[in-house]
C-alpha cells in the first residue's frame, strides 16, 4: 500500500486518500467511524446537533473574543471551559426552539425582513438598506443569505422565546430594597492578628523530624516523568502570514467592517485613595483631606506618585502603585470620572472626594474616541484577511503533512516542503503539559504513551486547529534526594510549628476574653480596627476571608466571634465592632438602577429554571463527548 502512494504521491487519488483520512481521523478516531451517527454531536429529543454546526460556533465564538480581547491565551479558553458553554448554548438553543414550536410561536418572513433591513452593518450612507452590501458583508463572513437568515430567525426567535419566559419578571420596591440594604450593609471589627512571623524564632526542627517528613511524603519531592516534543501548529493565526492577501482586500475588509475599528475615549490612570466612612464626622473629612493634601505637596516637590501609593493608598491597587489600568466612560463613579477625564497625561489632580474616600489622581495615558485610519490598522487587517484564507486552506495543508509521514516522511521535511515553522517545546510533564502549547488531557496522555522519536501519525485537535508532534526526548520519573530538598522541609516544618504556635495563643486569647465583661485598657489598645467590608468577604489589612466575613454579619454589636479564623500567615481573633446599613435616601437615589438589575436577575433565574426543566424533560444522547471536552 506504502508503495503505491509513494508511487502516486501527488495524484489526484491520494490527496482524496488523505482527505477521507483526515475527515476520519479528527472527528472519529481510528475504528470508530458509525455511518448512522456520521457527523452527528448529540441528538436532543428527535432532532440532531452537527458536528460541523458545532465546530463553526465554536469558531465564531474564538474568533469574537480574540478581536475583544487580542491578548486571550488558549490556557484562558481553556479555564473559561468554552468549548463547553459552545454546546450548552447549542443544547439550549435547540431545547427553546423545539419548545417555541410546541407553543406554536413563530417568526414571520415581515418580521425577518424589517429586522434585518434595519441592521447598521447593512446600511448605506443615506441609512437605507443596500443589497449589495448585505451580499458583501455576507460573503466577507463566507455566509450566503440563506444561512444567515436562517440563524438570524433563529436568533428573533430565541429572544421571542425569552420574553415569554421573562413575562412573570416583576420585582416589587420593598423586595428590591432589602436586597439592596443586604448587599451594601457593611461591617466593622475590632481584631487582633497572631501571625506565624511572631513565633518563627528559636523554632528548629531536628534532623529525625526532617528525616521523617521526607519519608511520609516522598511523594511531595518526586520529579516526574517529562518529555519534549517537536510540532507543526496549524491554526489560522500561524497560516496566515503564508497568504496572499492584496490591498484592494484590505481596504474592502476596512470600509466592510469599520464598526471594529471605532475606539472610545479612555485613559489610563493611577491613584492614592484615603478611606473616609461615608458617615464619618466632618473632622475625620477634613483631617483625612489634609492627608491627602500633604500627600500631593511631597508630590510637587519630586516623589514618586507610584512610591506614596504603594506606602500610603488603601485601595487593592496599592500594591501596583496605585495603577487602575485603562477605562472609558461610565466605569468609575461620578466625581473620580469628572476629575480624571479632565486632566492631561503626566497630571496629578487635587483632592477628590467619592464615597470611597479621598483620592490623588494621576492620568498617564489618553485615547481620543474616534475612528481609527486604514494605515493604522493595516497590519492587523491583512492578518485577519489571512486567517480567513489560511482556514479555507487548512484541510489541504494537512493533506500534504500527513502525505510526507505517512509515506516515510520526518515532521522536519515536511515543515520544510510547506515552508512550515516546526517548534521544540521545553520539558514537560503530564499534570503540567507543554508551555504555549494548549494540549488536552487526551492529547497528552497520547505523546506520553508514544515511542521515543515517533512521530503522530493524526492531528491532534487544539482549540484554534491542530497540531502534528514528534516525540523528541524523554526524562524518566525519580524522587529529589534528602539533602537536595532539606532545607525546603526545614521550611515546611518551621512553619508549621509557627502556625501551631499562632493558633494555641490565638486560642488562649478568646477564651480569656469570652470571660471578660470589659477588657482592661491594656488589651483594648492592642485591637485594631477594621476598615469597612460587604459580604463578599475581603477585609482591608486581612485579605479575603468569607467565613469570618459571614459570621460577623450574624453577630451583634459588641459581641465576640466564637472561634479564630485562619487569615493569610496567622489567626484572627475577632469582635464586631459596628453593623452599618445604608440610608433610605441612598436606596431613593439608585432606585432605578437596582430595579432593573434586579428584574434581569429575576429574568436569568426564570430562563435558568426554565432550561432546566427542559433538559430533566427532555431526551440527549452525546455520540462525541471527545470533542466537547478535549
Amino acid at each position: 500500500m506504502l508503495d503505491v502512494l509513494r508511487d502516486n504521491a501527488q495524484s489526484w487519488i491520494v490527496k482524496l486518500l488523505f482527505a477521507a483520512i483526515v475527515v476520519v481521523f479528527v472527528f472519529w478516531g481510528v475504528g470508530s467511524f458509525t455511518r448512522d451517527r456520521d457527523g452527528v454531536l448529540a441528538v436532543v429529543n428527535d432532532r440532531q446537533i452537527k458536528i460541523t454546526d458545532y465546530i463553526r460556533a465554536y469558531e465564531n465564538a474564538v474568533q469574537n473574543l480574540r478581536q475583544q480581547y487580542p491578548d486571550i491565551t488558549s490556557s484562558d479558553l481553556r479555564e473559561m471551559q468554552l468549548k463547553q458553554q459552545i454546546f450548552n448554548q447549542l443544547l439550549n438553543s435547540e431545547l427553546l426552539l423545539q419548545k417555541a414550536r410546541e407553543l406554536g410561536i413563530t417568526v414571520v418572513a415581515s418580521e425577518l425582513q424589517r429586522e434585518i433591513t434595519r441592521l447598521p452593518a447593512f446600511l448605506s450612507e443615506d441609512q437605507r438598506f443596500d443589497p449589495r452590501r448585505y451580499e458583501l458583508v455576507l460573503r466577507s463572513h463566507q455566509l450566503t443569505p440563506a444561512q444567515f437568515e436562517r440563524d438570524f430567525q433563529q436568533n428573533m426567535l430565541l429572544e421571542k422565546m425569552e420574553n415569554y419566559i421573562a413575562l412573570p419578571s416583576r420585582p416589587n420596591v420593598q423586595e428590591v430594597e432589602d436586597f439592596f440594604n443586604y448587599i451594601r450593609s457593611r461591617v466593622t471589627i475590632d481584631y487582633l492578628k497572631f501571625s506565624r512571623d511572631d513565633f518563627i524564632q528559636g523554632i528548629s526542627p531536628t534532623d529525625e523530624e526532617i528525616t521523617a517528613y521526607y519519608h511520609e511524603n516522598r511523594s511531595q519531592f518526586m520529579v516526574p516523568e517529562k518529555i519534549r516534543i517537536s510540532y507543526i501548529k496549524l491554526t489560522p493565526r500561524a497560516l496566515a502570514p503564508l497568504q496572499d492577501v492584496t490591498s484592494e482586500e484590505i481596504e474592502d475588509y476596512y470600509r466592510v467592517h469599520q464598526n471594529e475599528f471605532v475606539q472610545e475615549e479612555r485613559l489610563s490612570a493611577r491613584h492614592i485613595l484615603l478611606s473616609v466612612d461615608p458617615d464619618a464626622s466632618e473632622e475625620e473629612i477634613h483631617e483625612t483631606r489634609q492627608k491627602v493634601e500633604s500627600i500631593r505637596q511631597r508630590i510637587d516637590q519630586g516623589e514618586l506618585f507610584v512610591d506614596l501609593a504603594r506606602e500610603y493608598s488603601q485601595c487593592p491597587s496599592a500594591d501596583e502603585g496605585g495603577d487602575l489600568g485603562s477605562f472609558g466612560r461610565g466605569q468609575m463613579v461620578p466625581e473620580f470620572e469628572e476629575a480624571a477625564f479632565g486632566m492631561s497625561p503626566g497630571e496629578v489632580s487635587q483632592a477628590v472626594r467619592t464615597q470611597f474616600g479621598w483620592h490623588l489622581i494621576q492620568v498617564y495615558d489618553y485615547t481620543q474616541a474616534g475612528t481609527r485610519q486604514l494605515d493604522e490598522v493595516r497590519s492587523r487587517i491583512r492578518m485577519l484577511v489571512g486567517e480567513e484564507k489560511a482556514m479555507d486552506q487548512m484541510a489541504d495543508t494537512m493533506d500534504d503533512i500527513l502525505e510526507v509521514i505517512i509515506t516515510g516522511g520526518s515532521l522536519n521535511q515536511a515543515a520544510s516542503r510547506l515552508s512550515l515553522e516546526i517548534r521544540e517545546t521545553d520539558f514537560f510533564s503530564r499534570e503540567q503539559g507543554p508551555r504555549d502549547l494548549p494540549l488536552s488531557t487526551a492529547a497528552i496522555s497520547q505523546l506520553f504513551a508514544m515511542d521515543e522519536t515517533e512521530t503522530t501519525e493524526t492531528p491532534i485537535m487544539i482549540e484554534d486547529g491542530y497540531v502534528f508532534a514528534q516525540k523528541t526526548g524523554v526524562r524518566e520519573a525519580a524522587v529529589k534526594d534528602l539533602e537536595e530538598v532539606r532545607e525546603n522541609i526545614k521550611q515546611i516544618l518551621t512553619g508549621q510549628k509557627a502556625m501551631d504556635l499562632a493558633r494555641e495563643k490565638a486560642r488562649e486569647y478568646l477564651n480569656e476574653v469570652t470571660l471578660e465583661v470589659d477588657l482592661s485598657p491594656e488589651k483594648e489598645s492592642l485591637l485594631k480596627r477594621s476598615l469597612p467590608f460587604d459580604r463578599q468577604g475581603f477585609i482591608p489589612e486581612l485579605g479575603m476571608s468569607a467565613e469570618l466575613a459571614s459570621e460577623a454579619f450574624a453577630v451583634s454589636q459588641g459581641q465576640w466571634l466564637d472561634r479564630i479564623y485562619s487569615v493569610g500567615d496567622g489567626y484572627v481573633v475577632a469582635r464586631v465592632a459596628q453593623h452599618i446599613r445604608p440610608s433610605r435616601e441612598e436606596f431613593l437615589r439608585e432606585k432605578d438602577q437596582w430595579m432593573a438589575s434586579y428584574r434581569e436577575m429575576q429574568k436569568q433565574q426564570a430562563f435558568e429554571s426554565f432550561i432546566s426543566m427542559l433538559r430533566n424533560q427532555a431526551k440527549i444522547r452525546v455520540f462525541r463527548p471527545d470533542i466537547i471536552e478535549g
